[in-house]
């Protein structure tokens, strides 16, 4: 009786695998959009919608996830994926409509899809990707033919078909709600193909959901609502997100590729916190490096919404590792919540700038009394016992980009669907003869999850012991940085090589080196161990990257951001993204959204909204008016950006504006009272809730004056003997003064009045000042 029960179990488990995506190999294979053109809308509830147009028709793909609205756990976050999915209909296909007649209007909310057939026939098909609701609408103004299956069976009713059926474990009711049986000439075909027919902008309801008792709570609530209606009832829903830290620039193109990314991204951070690589199959997983990059920038960019459901999903969803004695610990690798993913080390890096980030930018620390910061700290010790190398005073990695060096134990493995390769081709770029690599991307990574770790921590003094070894290796790591990386020309070298014949190899920044890594490792911060060889070392990529290959956008913006923060014109900066802006702007075939994110430069025809890289963009611009710094914010001024509205900081809403001209601040105000000798706000100046700040622009200026700093600064004043700044930092302090040449001297000391050494770092037109500091500490300058 058990084997036959088992038997039933196992057919029943392949039959629904067969109702969601096909296996035709044992090993999964990647899967790309079959259309002539694609065209994705991801919904906020989970659900997402596909449509692949071809010169003979077109299909419709409704991919299921429970609702995020309710079901926020890593399962149902992740229940369809690239490598697993569950469709609502096997067959979805609108058989009249051919890519050859159709021109589009892409927005991931409402896309509108115009029809010019070589007869004359016209009509304008709306596809609506519904704020709050698992659920997309399906429109045209003329006649428009709809053809689906169910896996087995509709139930029918005038006016909604249903279909109860269930996959890995999970209830679903997929529906249909059309106005009636007459008005859409509904009808089955001999072959069990089901039929509706449009018209005059009916409104058709296509979603999935866990019951019935949701279908007909979402139909009842959407009833008899026209498609105009539908429309603006979902621009008011989405209005509070997208209000958040709204920009205005000068220039009318790129105002216009913020303003539909923003929307995108909006659209690709579902309310659970999901979020993925691309509008693509092929990218449709929860990779650790891209959620956290999309929603930590925008919440360095003002918009701060994303963060918080993003970090308390990936926090609680890390890999599980099985090591050789049997032990599990906790890991974040390329993926969230699965050790079939590539063994990237920087996981870890993103995961807890996801946290700090949260943290320092809402005010909310909840989350650092829950388990999820407990599992943060347990996968950052697993990290350091794995990557540091005592020998060489480096963290070293298996792993070099995506592809497993020879040291590792999926050498040789494509470990992301377990194949193994029996033979490598000559070019194959997974048979290489490095064992281990140890990239100024890791070092630079580690320094800064050892700084950020150690700031969460600073308020749960039981924490202190792990808190003193981190910063012990933040030393050591800083010290290797600056000494073993520094190349002859004093910037720094992407990496250092050991290869499995025992030799080695520095690499410098080049065709042998990850440029990706490598651009960030320079550029994103929060944290700069070598400040002024990192800022020379980003010069040296934007002049030379595009010698070697085209440039990624997505690393391209973080080197734009810290380039135009120490002396980049406005003028170049707009030049530097404006390639990018041209490229998102063009209609492309495969994927004609037009205004979404271009991957590379150049390479029009590939993947599109990139949230990863839309963050890293919004980042960006926003630093031209309102600059986030580690644990504070501060003013710019730029000819480029004009004001900003909303920008949202810990329990501030701020609206900044420029006047003048010239990229340099002539002076401030905030709420109407002018700030002095401080271009990094002070956080008694900022009041809960709406602010107010007038910038005057100028093209230089000889103030001497705090520019930026990783500390919080608390006060700022001055008297007949000099200035007085206040801080609080638990980690090592960097602070940045514009014309230092005005000042006689600096004066540090900590809480109890004790003098503090410091030294000084040349940044160009700017001097930083380093120090060690625990807590709060004060600089009085003369």
């Amino acid at each position: 009786m058990k084997q036959h029960f088992s038997l039933i179990i196992l057919l029943s488990f392949f039959t629904s695998l067969a109702n969601g995506q096909s296996m035709d190999k044992s090993f999964r294979q990647p899967v790309f959009e079959e259309g002539d053109n694609n065209i994705i809308l991801q919904n906020r509830c989970g659900n997402r919608l596909t449509m692949m147009f071809k010169p003979d028709g077109t299909t419709l793909e409704f991919v299921y996830k429970p609702n995020a609205f309710r079901r926020k756990e890593f399962w149902a976050r992740n229940f369809s994926n690239r490598d697993n999915q569950t469709v609502l209909f096997p067959s979805f296909t609108m058989p009249d409509i051919r890519s050859t007649d159709a021109t589009y209007t892409y927005d991931p909310f409402v896309t509108n899809i115009s029809i010019k057939a070589a007869s004359g026939a016209k009509n304008n098909i709306v596809a609506l990707n519904l704020a709050d609701e698992n659920a997309f609408v399906i429109s045209a103004r003329s006649p428009l033919l709809l053809t689906f299956k169910p896996h087995t069976k509709f139930e029918v009713s005038n006016g909604l078909l249903t279909e109860k059926f269930t996959e890995r474990g999970e209830e679903i009711v997929s529906f249909i709600k059309f106005p009636g049986f007459e008005q859409n000439r509904f009808r089955v075909l001999a072959d069990g193909t089901y039929i509706l027919q449009v018209l005059e902008n009916d409104v058709i309801l296509i979603g999935g959901e866990e019951n019935m008792y949701q279908v007909n709570r979402v139909c009842s609530k959407l009833k008899n609502i026209n498609l105009q209606q539908q429309i603006v009832r979902n621009e008011e829903i989405l209005k509070p997100e997208l209000a958040a830290s709204t920009i205005f620039l000068r220039n009318p193109d790129f105002k216009k590729v913020l303003d539909i990314n923003k929307r995108i991204l909006l659209s690709m951070v579902d309310a659970g916190g999901a979020t993925f690589g691309a509008l693509s199959r092929c990218y449709y997983l929860m990779w650790v490096r891209d959620g956290s990059m999309s929603t930590s920038l925008m919440a360095r960019g003002g918009a701060t919404s994303y963060v918080s459901d993003w970090t308390k999903l990936a926090l609680n969803s890390p890999s599980i590792v099985r090591r050789d004695d049997g032990t599990e610990v906790p890991e974040f690798g390329q993926t969230l919540g699965t050790r079939w993913g590539k063994s990237e080390d920087d996981g870890i890096f993103y995961a807890t700038l996801s946290l700090f980030t949260m943290c320092q930018t809402t005010g909310n620390n909840e989350v650092l009394y829950t388990d999820g910061f407990k599992i943060l700290l347990e996968s950052i010790d697993r990290y350091l016992e794995k990557t540091w190398d005592k020998n060489l005073n480096m963290f070293g990695s298996d792993t070099r980009g995506e592809t497993s060096l020879q040291s590792s134990p999926y050498y040789a493995y494509d470990v992301v669907n377990g194949e193994m390769y029996h033979n490598f081709q000559k070019a194959d770029v997974n048979s290489t003869p490095i064992s281990r690599s140890y990239s100024l991307y890791q070092q630079v990574n580690t320094y800064n999850l050892l700084l950020m770790a150690n700031v969460l921590m600073a308020k749960q003094s039981e924490l202190n012991q792990r808190s003193n070894r981190y910063a012990a290796l933040a030393k050591q790591i800083e010290k290797t940085i600056k000494t073993k990386f520094k190349n002859a020309s004093g910037n720094l070298y992407a990496g250092f090589e050991l290869y499995a014949n025992g030799s080695e190899k520095w690499v410098p920044f080049g065709p042998d080196c990850d440029y990706w890594e490598t651009a960030w490792a320079n550029s994103l911060g929060p944290y700069y161990p070598a400040p002024e060889m990192q800022l020379s070392s980003a010069k040296e990529i934007k002049t030379d990257w595009a010698k070697y290959r085209n440039y990624g956008y997505c690393p391209w913006n973080t080197l734009s951001g810290y380039l135009y923060e120490y002396g980049m014109s406005s003028d170049e900066y707009e030049k530097m993204l404006s390639e990018q802006i041209k490229d998102a702007l063009t209609l492309t075939k495969k994927y004609p959204m037009k205004g979404a994110v271009t991957e590379y430069q150049k390479e029009l025809e590939g993947w599109r909204a990139l949230p990863f890289q839309i963050g890293g963009l919004y980042q960006s611009v926003t630093a031209q008016i309102i600059q986030n710094m580690p644990m504070g914010i501060g003013v710019r001024a730029s000819n480029f950006v004009d004001s900003i509205h909303n920008y949202k900081f810990r329990s501030a809403v701020i609206s900044a504006k420029q006047t003048g001209k010239g990229d340099v601040v002539k002076s401030y105000s905030i709420n109407g009272k002018e700030i002095k000798h401080s271009l990094q706000i002070p956080s008694n100046a900022l009041r809960i809730g709406t602010n107010s700040i007038e910038i005057t622009r100028d093209t230089r200026s000889d103030q001497f004056r705090l520019y930026s700093s990783t500390a919080e600064l608390l006060f700022c004043s001055s008297n007949g003997s000099g200035i007085q700044f206040e801080f609080t930092n638990p980690v090592v302090s960097q602070l940045v003064f514009e014309n230092a040449d005005k000042t006689k001297s600096f004066r540090f000391t900590d809480k109890n009045g004790r003098e503090l050494a410091f030294s000084k770092v040349d940044m160009g037109n700017k001097l930083m000042i380093e120090l060690d500091t625990k807590g709060d500490f004060n600089l009085e300058v003369f």
